[in-house]
Order: structure tokens, then C-alpha cells, then sequence
């Protein structure tokens, strides 16, 4: 038989709502977190509580070789950073324009450190002569002039040099500039003939000078080969001196002249250094006060210099600061300076306070 039978689909069972079972599951895990959390404060609290009563801070303790080690870095970390400083320090002088010769001196402060004909030279300072009679913070820049100020007062006093090359000289002008001395070169003494020369312009320059109310000192600059040369050269100045009065030094200006023609051409540092001696006591013994000039190359290559500590110093380097490590009496520090009744350049100098063992 062929009856079709009527298949009706499947009734799906009716299935329980979940929603309301995972509601309550999760306030549940709320409400037990929150008590856990307010449980765990409350006894974090108590703890931290005891704890501030009864807790003390642990020892430390460090063996000897411990704390050795611990000294021995911190001195080798301090060493390290100190030459890092140094180094630096080193580089910016190097850098500037000072250049090797500031960086030497800074290197070896226990030398005179100078350039000299492409040669550096160190010359060791000899601790027995006399040491600096000035501070180079004391050194002041005004109006186109050092001064040497101490508490804010200038103790220095200004003053100039002039020779012939200078020309006509107008001294009152000078003077007005607020000048208050002046060296004049007196004469020399030929570098090839050994003959004894006036200034040309000595005279007249010397009468203007002290007609103008100006301190007047004299140098002569020298080519003694021997003692007797060098206090021929001083009587020659004394006898021009005559009838003037002088209170400054009276100078011998001690030069190296580089040339093979001068008569001091490889005179030895002993026989220069007796040469000045000579002159500077006969002038000395004349009642003047004598003085030698010179530069670093003077007194460390030409001179005995430790010979010289009871004579004035007429230093001369050109610079707003002082590299000398003994007493002087005057500093030439410009030879490109400018005055009122001058035309061209002239040399700047002033003198320093004197020292303790001067005034005494």
C-alpha cells in the first residue's frame, strides 16, 4: 500500500532562563571579592601597625677589605674625574690664544716657561730670590692703561719711556694725561764700534720732562764686554745726570741683540752678569738708585738672576697679566701706547707698591 503517513516535526523541550543564575553568581563573586579585600586591608593595617612598633632596621656590617674596597673606588672615581678636569682645563687653554705656552706653564708650575727663537725654555724658579710683589687680579684695564688696584685704590703709578724715536715731545700735554713719570734712554754704547752715543734727543727731552713737573729716570743701553766697560758706561751717564734731579732708576738695559756683528754676541750669563753688577754700584755709589731692564730672555738666559735680588727690576712684557715669579719695581706692558702729546706709539709702564723689605 502506497498511504502516505503525515510526519509532524519534533516538539523541542522548553528550556530553562540562565540569565538569572549568572547574575546571582557574579554579585556573589562581588560581594566575596570585596569582603576579601576589606579583610586583607584590615589585616594589612594591623601588620603595618605592629610592625612600626616592634620592627627595627636591620645591621649592615662591612668587613675591613670591604670598606677598603669601598675607599679605594670612591679615591679612584675622585682621581678620574680630577684628571678628566685637568684634561679639559687643558684642552680650552691649548684651544685659545695663550696656546702651548699657557698650557706648559700650567703643567709645570715649578718652571719659568717660555718661546724663545723656536725653542721652548724651562728655566727652574729659584725659591730664594724674592717672589712677586703683586697679584695679577689686582691688574686693571682703565681708559687704555693698567692700573694695580688693592681694594678698590690704584697703587700703581703710570708712566711711559722715550728715546729719539719718539721725536718732539710735548710734556706739558704728557703731563696733563695724568702721566707721572718718564724713563728716558740717556745713550748706549755702539753694538759693532763699542763707542759711547748720546740720545739726540736726550737734552731736550730730559729739561721738558722736569720743566713739566714730570718724576724723571734715565737707561742706557749696554754693550760692556768686561767690568771696566760697564762702569765707563756708568760714569758717562753720571756725569749727563749732572745738575738734574733724578728720582727714579737709573737703568742699564740689558739686551740679547741676536746679530754676530754686537760685541756681546755669546758673552757668557757670568761676564753679563758682573757687567751689570759694575754699573749698577757706581751709580749706586753716585747716590742714585740703580735698576737693570730686561725681558723673560734677560733674566733667565742672560743674567744670573739670583745674583740680582738687592737691584731694582724694570721688567718688560707685553700683556695685560705678569708672568714673573720676583719682585719688580717697574713693568714696561705695552710698547703700543698711546699719549696726548706724543704722535706714534710709545711704551707703557708703571711702577709697583713697594715691598716690605724696600720700606723697611
Amino acid at each position: 500500500m502506497n498511504e502516505k503517513m503525515e510526519v509532524r516535526p519534533e516538539k523541542k523541550k522548553k528550556r530553562k532562563s540562565t540569565a538569572g543564575y549568572v547574575v546571582a553568581i557574579v554579585m556573589l563573586s562581588l560581594i566575596t571579592l570585596t569582603s576579601l579585600l576589606v579583610a586583607y586591608e584590615s589585616v594589612k593595617l594591623y601588620r603595618d601597625s605592629i610592625r612600626e612598633e616592634t620592627e627595627t632596621v636591620p645591621e649592615i656590617t662591612y668587613t675591613q677589605a670591604q670598606v677598603d674596597e669601598m675607599l679605594q673606588n670612591e679615591r679612584s672615581a675622585a682621581a678620574e674625574e680630577a684628571l678628566f678636569d685637568y684634561r679639559k682645563e687643558l684642552k680650552e687653554t691649548a684651544e685659545n690664544s695663550n696656546g702651548i705656552v699657557s698650557m706648559l706653564r700650567k703643567m709645570y708650575p715649578e718652571y719659568f716657561v717660555y718661546y724663545n727663537s723656536n725653542h721652548y725654555e724651562f728655566v727652574e724658579i729659584d725659591e730664594t730670590i724674592p717672589a712677586a710683589n703683586f697679584a695679577n687680579e689686582n691688574i686693571i684695564s682703565s681708559e687704555g692703561f693698567l692700573e694695580y688696584k688693592v681694594d678698590g685704590e690704584t697703587q700703581s703709578i703710570k708712566g711711559i719711556d722715550v728715546s729719539k724715536f719718539q721725536g718732539d715731545v710735548d710734556w706739558q700735554k704728557v703731563a696733563d694725561s695724568g702721566v707721572k713719570y718718564v724713563m728716558l734712554r740717556l745713550g748706549l754704547r755702539g753694538y759693532e764700534t763699542g763707542k759711547l752715543v748720546m740720545d739726540e734727543n736726550f737734552e731736550t727731552n730730559i729739561r721738558g720732562a722736569l720743566d713739566a713737573g714730570l718724576e724723571v729716570g734715565v737707561y742706557f743701553f749696554t754693550q760692556a764686554i768686561n767690568p771696566a766697560e760697564a762702569r765707563e758706561e756708568a760714569e758717562y751717564v753720571l756725569n749727563a745726570l749732572e745738575g738734574y734731579n733724578i728720582t727714579y732708576p737709573v737703568a742699564i738695559d740689558v739686551e740679547d741683540l741676536y746679530n754676530e756683528k754686537a760685541r756681546s754676541y755669546n758673552q757668557s750669563k757670568e761676564s753679563r752678569t758682573e757687567c751689570a753688577i759694575a754699573f749698577m754700584d757706581t751709580v749706586k755709589k753716585a747716590g742714585y738708585t740703580p735698576a737693570v731692564y730686561g725681558n723673560l730672555n734677560t733674566f733667565t738666559k742672560l743674567l744670573e738672576i739670583n745674583k740680582l735680588g738687592d737691584y731694582d727690576k724694570w721688567f718688560a712684557l707685553y700683556d695685560t697679566q705678569i708672568y714673573f715669579p720676583y719682585e719688580i719695581t717697574i713693568w714696561q706692558y705695552s710698547d703700543k701706547g698711546s699719549v696726548d702729546g706724543i704722535e706714534g706709539d710709545v711704551d707703557l709702564n708703571i711702577t709697583f707698591p713697594k715691598s716690605s723689605k724696600e720700606t723697611e
